[in-house]
């Protein structure tokens, strides 16, 4: 790889890089993992405190609900989620 990335295309590029960890690590915890297990991350991410955080900007705030809302459809029998 010669080309260098202006900082948009970089910051697309690690997008896509953590898009595809994410989906393999959900896949994984969808064969390992418990129901239990699964209720449990997505709890602890909906008990994150951003007040006062400095990690609270609107981005990261919204990227925590994302998180949540794809552990809860991802592992959502088919059958309850409609």
């Amino acid at each position: 790889m010669s080309k260098v990335f202006t900082a948009e295309e970089e910051l697309q590029s690690d997008i896509v890089a953590c898009q595809l960890v994410i989906k393999q690590i959900l896949d994984v915890i969808d064969v390992i993992a418990p129901v239990e297990v699964r209720e449990k991350m997505a709890n602890q991410l909906k008990a994150i405190d951003f007040t006062g955080h400095p990690a609270a900007d609107a981005v990261t705030l919204r990227a925590v609900q994302k998180a949540v809302a794809l552990i809860e459809l991802k592992f959502t029998p088919q059958n309850e989620a409609h």
